[in-house]
């Protein structure tokens, strides 16, 4: 098995996070896939975006879900990070789709704490318009979501994200049908990574920025490994060695 890296909404280090140009350059770099956050806007467009405020990535203010896509599209979400990037505006799923549909794996991560109607529908309508299927697993910490997915498509896979270190985390997953376990990658123990690959799932882990960490979950044949450090991964499972640890 040979463990898959992946850009954390987008991954490429220097480039904004979930925008057009840090997906093109994750395929530029060789990513085995990539991972980004979907909300609602509130004209009820899919869109990629990580925090459910705007203040943080973009020149305005308030919550994705008040704003319409075409308010929103004024804003720059790139900025932020350096004024090179100016001109980037939040993407819709489709156009990231675009760009990112060659890629082995396709990570979407449901971002509904706040409730978003039909948010599975239409992410699943969007994916299915790319017949990308095959290649799309779709998490959230929601698992309410993730249940109605698998209702709705159930193929699709889905991967259950969890935060903290949960008692018996496969046996939770596998009994609700989900496809994969997601884990802070502090908390993915040889045992449980064992566990959920005897049961049928992937282990995949997030978010991987150290060298030393990299090394020890390849070692431990993760399935995944999410990062915003794409260059420094791809680098070290392409030389890695299990002697090396």
């Amino acid at each position: 098995m040979k463990t898959k890296i992946i850009g954390h909404r987008g991954g490429a280090a220097g480039y904004p996070e979930n925008t057009l140009a840090s997906f093109k350059k994750a395929v530029e770099l060789g990513a085995d896939g990539v991972e980004f956050d979907v909300q609602l806007t509130a004209d009820g467009e899919v869109v990629v975006i990580h925090d459910e405020l705007i203040d943080r990535t973009m020149n305005g203010s308030g919550l994705v879900k008040d704003h319409k896509l075409s308010e929103l599209r004024q804003l720059n979400a790139g900025e932020y990070l350096s004024s090179e990037f100016k001109e980037e505006k939040i993407p819709t799923l489709a156009e990231v789709l675009e760009v990112v549909k060659d890629l082995e794996v396709i990570n979407i991560e449901l971002k509904n704490y706040l409730p978003y109607p039909e948010l599975e529908e239409k992410v699943l309508k969007l994916v299915d318009r790319f017949e990308l299927r095959e290649k799309v697993i779709i998490s959230s910490f929601n698992h309410y979501s993730l249940q109605k997915i698998k209702k709705l498509q159930p193929e699709i896979k889905t991967g259950c994200l969890l935060m903290s270190k949960m008692i018996n985390a496969a046996d939770y997953a596998f009994k609700r049908g989900f496809d994969a376990l997601h884990l802070h990658f502090l908390t993915a123990d040889p045992g449980v990574v064992d566990k959920a690959h005897f049961m049928g799932m992937q282990l995949n882990v997030y978010t991987v920025n150290f060298p030393d960490a990299v090394s020890e979950l390849l070692a431990k044949e993760v399935d995944m490994i999410m990062t915003d450090e794409l260059e420094m991964a791809l680098e070290i499972r392409d030389n890695f060695s299990k002697d090396q640890i």
